[in-house]
């Protein structure tokens, strides 16, 4: 009994100092101002989760649940500031829907808000485009989302967001009916994570 509130005790202990060494770390990253204009850089993977939708089956059902359908990427954007706090972006990459099986390329401008001046931070973003690959279209693409940004080295951010998805995208699927479907309406969450370089 003595030697298990012992090890309770040490372990309380580590939190306690590790909290106390990362204390100095962030009021640093705090303290340290963004830069007040021009170029940046993001690299990023992004996984979504797609929900509420019905899609074309692969296998003898007319259509399967959400559940089995991830949507997978890479993506790098090009950010340029206007000040400490706002940006402009243009970004291109790879995605790939499991189920059904599409390949594709977005395409999106948009808008990046950061919440304070400092290299830490809270911001926003929005994304609209289109696809580019393996689809019949350029569907729609809208991006919404809420990011955190902390410092990893000098000029190396690191970025972890939390994402909503719609898109549109047109690819012609044939149903056991023969009925033709070509328009998919997916709508997803998930999160992105990445490093900004400046």
């Amino acid at each position: 009994m003595e030697w298990q509130t012992n090890t309770e005790n040490g372990m309380g202990l580590k939190w306690y100092f590790s909290i106390i060494f990362l204390i100095p770390i962030m009021v640093y990253c705090q303290e340290n101002e963004f830069k007040k204009k021009g170029f940046s850089v993001d690299l990023s993977a992004l996984i979504l989760f797609p929900y509420d939708f019905s899609i074309p089956s692969e296998h003898d059902e007319i259509s399967e649940t959400s559940t089995k359908s991830k949507i997978l990427g890479t993506s790098i954007h090009l950010n340029y500031y206007i000040s400490k706090c706002f940006a402009f972006t243009a970004s291109s990459g790879y995605e790939s829907i499991n189920q059904p099986n599409i390949d594709y390329i977005p395409i999106t401008g948009g808008i990046k808000w950061v919440l304070n001046d400092t290299k830490e931070s809270l911001l926003t973003s929005f994304d609209l485009g289109g696809h580019l690959g393996q689809v019949e279209k350029f569907g729609v693409l809208l991006r919404i989302g809420v990011d955190y940004r902390f410092v990893i080295a000098k000029k190396i951010l690191g970025n972890f967001e939390l994402c909503y998805s719609h898109q549109n995208l047109y690819k012609t699927f044939i149903k056991q009916d023969n009925r033709k479907n070509d328009y998919n309406n997916i709508e997803s969450a998930g999160f992105k994570i990445g490093i900004e370089i400046y």
